[in-house]
């Protein structure tokens, strides 16, 4: 069970931030997991959405309210993406299906090409070109995580079989005793 892989005091500590509504919290601590995960898997980390917070406008040389994508990545078989991370933490969207994956996250326009392969463009001009997308669910309540590919059409297939990250859940939370800071790409180069 779940609940057994994680010690008490982190589990208080999540429902907490779940009780609170506090998201960024919660996002946090998913991107921190994700980029674990990444690396894990053999993903090269670009940049992260922390690293270019703030600096969409200028990259663009035009007035821009997007904010960056969670992970701009070169993946194991060599391709350029964005990957989004997507925590989640409540019985309704943590649910397993009946093949054993992670009920897929509800994505709006992050799923679309065009958004995405903007966000990977900040980190080199893709003069026009297209990208690809992946997600990361993290499911905070059974501790597990699973990629998701973005189809053209916007459908995300699982592309990897449910990771157990109790590991890195308990290591992020005992890293940071106090607030989830979001993740950096200097930390993963």
């Amino acid at each position: 069970m779940a609940e057994d892989a994680l010690a008490a005091h982190h589990r208080e500590r999540i429902d907490a931030w779940f009780a609170a509504r506090d998201f960024v919290a919660i996002g946090n601590l998913g991107e921190q997991v994700a980029v674990r995960l990444l690396v894990e898997s053999d993903y090269q980390v670009l940049a992260t959405q922390d690293d270019l917070m703030g600096g969409v406008a200028n990259i663009l040389d035009r007035p821009a309210n997007e904010n960056p994508e969670d992970f701009i990545v070169i993946d194991p078989d060599g391709r350029l993406l964005t990957v989004n991370s997507k925590a989640a933490v409540s019985v309704r969207s943590c649910r397993i299906t009946a093949e054993g994956n992670l009920k897929p996250p509800a994505m709006r326009k992050q799923s679309d090409v065009e958004y995405y392969s903007l966000r990977a463009g900040l980190i080199s001009p893709l003069n026009g070109a297209q990208t690809h997308g992946q997600v990361v669910k993290v499911d905070l309540l059974h501790l597990k995580a699973q990629f998701f590919e973005i189809e053209d059409d916007g459908r995300l297939t699982a592309i990897a079989r449910p990771a157990d990250v109790a590991d890195h859940v308990t290591g992020v939370l005992d890293e940071y005793s106090a607030r989830v800071p979001p993740p950096q790409s200097e930390d993963w180069v």
